[in-house]
């Protein structure tokens, strides 16, 4: 059976849907459909944010208290300075629960970015776009091919999750450490302080 999530998650189809709606927006007259497109944008992020809640919801309904603990790699400040590596202790709910959140908070940044540039700069294309790519950013997160739609936790959908960059452009110094040495390091270090 083939892989869907991994196709429709995949870099080169989120360039060409993305390269197909700009063109499609431009052979249209966009200039003619401003306020459906508002409606239209307006509604699919109200739709993905009540769906985003309604997932917490599910995630809290399972109620999956199994332990999960890893070590969260030091973070580097604006200033050049590094934080130490951080243990972190928690269960798979409120780890789920957490980063259903995140994604709350870019699709609320992504609302903010592209509501300036439409009323600033009088950009209509990104309505368009925003509007059909958003479920799709949404119905690939790794928490909805879980919960939705019942993948198993296995590979890139172990927690903790692998950060994910384009082209895969992660550092692997900057990926959670689950092994028990790193996690035994950390809690040492902890002990110490």
């Amino acid at each position: 059976m083939p892989n869907y999530f991994k196709f429709f998650n995949s870099i080169y189809f989120s360039m060409g849907s993305f390269l197909f709606f700009q063109q499609l927006g431009k052979r249209i007259d966009l200039d003619a459909y401003v306020t459906p497109l508002r409606f239209l944008y307006l509604s699919v992020q109200v739709s993905i944010i009540a769906l985003s809640y309604l997932l917490i919801y599910k995630i809290k309904q399972k109620n999956d208290q199994t332990v999960l603990k890893y070590v969260e790699p030091a973070s580097q400040s604006w200033d050049g300075t590094e934080s130490a590596d951080q243990l972190i202790n928690t269960t798979v709910m409120e780890y789920d629960i957490a980063e259903v959140h995140k994604t709350v908070k870019q699709s609320a940044m992504g609302i903010l970015m592209i509501t300036f540039l439409h009323f600033k700069f009088g950009y209509i294309q990104p309505l368009l776009v925003q509007s059909i790519l958003g479920f799709k950013a949404f119905l690939m997160t790794k928490e909805v091919r879980i919960h939705y739609w019942g993948v198993p936790t296995t590979g890139d959908l172990r927690r903790p999750f692998r950060l994910e960059a384009p082209f895969g452009m992660v550092n692997e110094k900057k990926q959670p450490k689950t092994d028990k040495g790193s996690i035994k390091k950390a809690e040492k270090a902890l002990k110490a302080e």
